[in-house]
């Protein structure tokens, strides 16, 4: 009784926002007829248990924080002002949702392993240093040792809530197991924080005597992820006082010399003072020894079943990071086999926003696109195996795909022998312009490496037989506003460029063959070029495209006199089908 007393007297004021109310249970009924949510004030939890934590957070975020988060948590600061009361788990779990949002700006609990948990586990510890017991310290240090408040666990537990149970299941010096249960566990909740301040609270029972904090193993928690127990189970090794020690081995000896002495007051005829005293002795000496034979045969026991324990959860966790690391490695080779269809500046876009699904829809931007096609593959390819089709059509794509990722373009498709590309989406690009000529001109060196390797291989026999010395490409390019983004539906969709200027740019790779030119670029491009880019390229005049009403000015480079049997080829109609990009 002296300690509960002295405990509501003790300096836990430093925790309180406001003055002290001269009833707590009045001022919690002001709070009712104020609307106060009652689930907050439903007895669960002592308000003892949570001044340490309202304390530290105060000591650490200041009074104005720490009341902003109290009355976001739905209580008046006020009303931690009465030790004597008791609020809800429901409550705890406000304040803990609250000091993560207020006070770390984080809008959700972090993961479990993430070193702000360990605030509760700081709380427990502070709770039982000199500052917050205060007046009541020389009271507990009376009682002896870490051990005796050891053993009162299950009593003060059933003091300080009405959810959880305590049992002490085994206590030998330096050593304690203690095990937490809730007593409904159909109905009972509560975060893997309360079990950190509990453990806090054990390691910091020793600091009352001015020893180190006590070792806790957590053996069983009814907050593991991977395989909840029905309780909590602490086992706890800290230091004892050593005059307990001798007290303790002391004790069966000493009563039992004292038993013999008193016994030969009443028969002191048969043995001598000196026999008696030696008999109780020696007595005494078997009694502690045949008990501390039976403690460390207990001990021994415990510690073989918790290894058993141990080694078996070890094996679970072994099998369970197996089962994880086989799913992790099927997941890393699906996504390795799906990056494989996206372009990595998109896929590096999705990544980094992959708390939201993609949705349909795009915006105005300003690009540079870039058509460009296989010269007169329709007439190589008509005399081409299926596999040699798609074998230079590789080597031409990986080519022209590694010069436009190097230019910070995207390609976003393949159609047949021809590719589209874009330069400033889905990233911005400010030189778009400038990087879409420079990877063309890339390009251009590109295919006479491919060409030398062919002759070298003796795969240009399939163009040459056709009189064409070299395979080459075609390419336009134009720059304009167009709507950058996702096209489809809600199961399939892909990231697109629509607007006039794609279509511009398809017609200007058409008309290279109506000039006898490798490139051509719009005017459009050719105004934000650099002074040796637009050297690089010479004027044409203004020309009149496809499917637009104005003419469009023209730039090229790479004169090319095709063969007649060449312009007589036939090119499929592909154009018409890319225009709608």
């Amino acid at each position: 009784e002296m300690m509960e007393q002295d405990t509501t007297r003790c300096s836990y004021d430093k925790c309180r926002g406001c003055d002290p109310t001269p009833n707590g249970f009045a001022a919690m009924d002001t709070y009712a007829d104020n609307g106060i949510d009652a689930e907050l004030r439903r007895p669960e939890i002592s308000l003892r248990c949570m001044l340490p934590f309202i304390y530290l957070l105060r000591k650490q975020h200041g009074d104005a924080k720490v009341d902003r988060v109290i009355k976001s948590a739905g209580l008046d600061p006020c009303v931690l002002n009465d030790t004597e009361a008791w609020v809800s788990l429901k409550f705890g779990e406000r304040i803990r949702d609250e000091v993560f949002r207020q006070l770390y700006n984080l809008p959700e609990p972090p993961p479990r392993e993430d070193p702000l948990w360990q605030l509760w586990r700081q709380a427990g510890i502070v709770g039982f240093e000199r500052e917050l017991l205060g007046d009541v310290l020389p009271v507990l240090r009376a009682f002896g040792s870490p051990g005796f408040l050891y053993d009162q666990v299950s009593r003060e537990v059933c003091r300080a809530n009405t959810v959880l149970k305590a049992e002490v299941r085994s206590h030998a010096p330096g050593r304690v197991v203690i095990a937490m249960r809730p007593n409904d566990p159909e109905t009972y909740q509560e975060g893997h924080e309360c079990c950190l301040n509990r453990v806090g609270c054990f390691e910091g029972i020793p600091i009352i005597w001015g020893f180190p904090k006590a070792r806790v193993q957590h053996t069983k928690c009814m907050h593991d992820p991977l395989h909840p127990a029905c309780e909590c189970e602490y086992v706890i090794y800290f230091q004892e006082r050593p005059i307990m020690k001798y007290f303790r081995a002391c004790l069966a000896p000493i009563a039992c010399t004292f038993l013999a002495v008193k016994a030969r007051q009443h028969f002191p005829a048969y043995l001598p003072i000196e026999m008696v005293l030696a008999l109780g002795l020696l007595v005494g000496i078997a009694i502690e020894g045949w008990r501390s034979m039976l403690s460390i045969h207990r001990l021994y026991h415990e510690d073989r079943k918790h290894m058993q324990n141990v080694i078996e959860r070890a094996d679970q966790r072994t099998m369970d990071l197996w089962r994880e690391s086989e799913q992790l490695r099927r997941l890393a080779l699906d996504n390795r086999n799906i990056s494989s269809y996206l372009p990595p500046t998109l896929l590096h876009r999705l990544r980094g926003s992959r708390q939201h699904a993609p949705q349909l829809g795009g915006a105005r931007r300003e690009v540079t696109v870039l058509f460009l096609d296989i010269r007169s593959y329709s007439t190589v390819s008509e005399h081409l195996d299926p596999e040699d089709t798609i074998r230079i059509l590789n080597e031409c794509f990986a080519a022209w795909v590694a010069d436009v990722q190097k230019h910070g373009g995207t390609v976003l498709e393949f159609l047949g022998d021809g590719m589209l590309a874009v330069f400033g989406a889905p990233n911005d690009q400010s030189d778009h312009a400038s990087q879409a000529v420079r990877c063309v001109k890339a390009m251009v060196g590109s295919m006479e490496r491919l060409n030398e390797s062919w002759d070298a291989t003796g795969s240009n026999q399939f163009w040459q037989d056709k009189g064409i010395s070299k395979l080459g490409f075609r390419a336009g390019i134009h720059t304009g506003t167009v709507v950058a983004g996702n096209l489809g539906s809600s199961t399939q969709m892909k990231y697109a460029v629509v607007g006039d200027a794609v279509n511009v740019a398809a017609r200007l790779e058409q008309l290279n063959k109506k000039l006898d030119t490798t490139i051509a670029v719009s005017g459009d491009t050719h105004m934000q070029l650099s002074d040796s880019l637009k050297a690089w390229l010479i004027p044409k005049g203004h020309h009149s495209v496809k499917g637009r009403q104005q003419s469009v000015e023209v730039f090229t480079h790479g004169e090319f006199l095709s063969s007649p049997s060449l312009h007589a080829s036939s090119y499929p109609g592909k154009y018409r089908r890319l225009s709608l990009h």
